[in-house]
C-alpha cells in the first residue's frame, strides 16, 4: 500500500492587504528525500530565488511523479465578510480542510503534517482528525509549532503558499502603479500604501477593512469610522451621517 505524506501551511494570515493563502501537497512517503535534496525548508528562511526554484521543481514533480497540490486563496473581501460570525482561526481551519480534501480521497493512507492554527497544536490536530474520520478514515493528523521547518512536505506547502501570495501582491502593485510592500503592518511601504488606499471614497477592495491598521488609516483620512462591507453590501457604521458618507465627505 502506497503511503503518503501531506503537508499543509498558510501564508498571509496577518497582513492588512491581500489574500490569505493555504497550500497543501501530498507526495508518496518514498519521495520525501527529493524535497530534502532540494533544500526544502521553512519558506521564511529561504531567499526569494531559492523559493522560486523549489516551487518550480515541486510543480514539475507534480506532473512527473503525480504529486497532488491544492492552493486556496481567501481574498481580503472574504475575510471581512466572515469576520462578524467567524474568527480568522475558523476561516483558516475550514480552508485547511478543503486543502486536505483537495489532495486526498477516501482511500488515501497518509500522515498529515500541519503548521497549527491557534496556540494549541494538539487540540487542532485532534479536531481535524475527528472531522475527517467519517470520510477520510486512513489519515493521521499531527501539528506542532514550526512544522514547516520540521517536515519537508509541510515546508513545500509553506513555499507554495508564500509564492502564490507574493505573486498576487506583485500583480496588485502593478495594477495600482505604486509600491505596497509585503502587506504586513510592520512594513513602512505597506503603511504608506494603506494610507493612499484609504484616502478615497471607499477603502480599496484589496484592503482588509476589519484590520486595525486599515481602520486607523481611514479614520486619519476621513475623521469617521471605516465603512462595513458584508455580503449584503457596503454601509456606514452606525452613527455616521450616511449622506455625508455617500458623498465622500466627513463631518468636521
Amino acid at each position: 500500500m502506497n503511503r503518503f505524506i501531506i503537508g499543509v501551511d498558510e501564508a498571509g494570515r496577518g497582513p492588512a492587504l491581500g489574500p490569505m493563502v493555504i497550500a497543501s501537497i501530498a507526495i508518496p512517503e518514498k519521495d520525501v528525500q527529493i524535497l530534502r535534496d532540494l533544500g526544502t525548508t521553512d519558506s521564511k528562511v529561504l531567499s526569494k530565488r531559492k523559493r522560486r526554484e523549489i516551487e518550480e521543481r515541486v510543480n514539475l514533480s507534480s506532473l512527473k511523479l503525480n504529486w497532488k497540490i491544492c492552493i486556496i486563496s481567501i481574498s481580503a473581501e472574504s475575510i471581512d465578510f466572515s469576520k462578524p460570525s467567524r474568527s480568522l482561526n475558523d476561516l483558516g481551519a475550514e480552508a485547511f480542510k478543503q486543502a486536505i480534501e483537495g489532495v486526498s480521497s477516501e482511500s488515501t493512507v497518509a500522515t498529515v503534517n500541519m503548521d497549527p492554527i491557534g496556540n494549541k497544536p494538539d487540540l487542532f490536530a485532534s479536531r481535524m482528525a475527528k472531522e475527517f474520520l467519517p470520510h477520510r478514515p486512513n489519515l493521521s493528523f499531527y501539528s506542532v509549532a514550526g512544522m514547516d521547518s520540521k517536515c519537508p512536505v509541510t515546508s513545500a506547502a509553506s513555499i507554495l503558499a508564500k509564492e502564490y501570495r507574493d505573486r498576487e501582491i506583485e500583480k496588485l502593485r502593478d495594477d495600482l502603479g505604486f509600491e505596497i510592500g509585503s502587506g504586513y503592518p510592520s512594513d513602512p511601504k505597506t503603511i504608506s500604501a494603506v494610507d493612499k488606499l484609504t484616502n478615497q471614497h471607499l477603502p480599496h477592495e484589496s484592503l482588509r477593512w476589519t484590520w486595525k491598521t486599515t481602520s486607523e488609516a481611514w479614520f486619519r483620512n476621513h475623521k469617521c469610522p471605516i465603512p462595513v462591507r458584508s455580503v449584503e453590501g457596503v454601509y456606514p457604521q452606525q452613527g455616521l451621517n450616511s449622506i455625508l458618507w455617500t458623498e465622500g465627505r466627513s463631518e468636521s
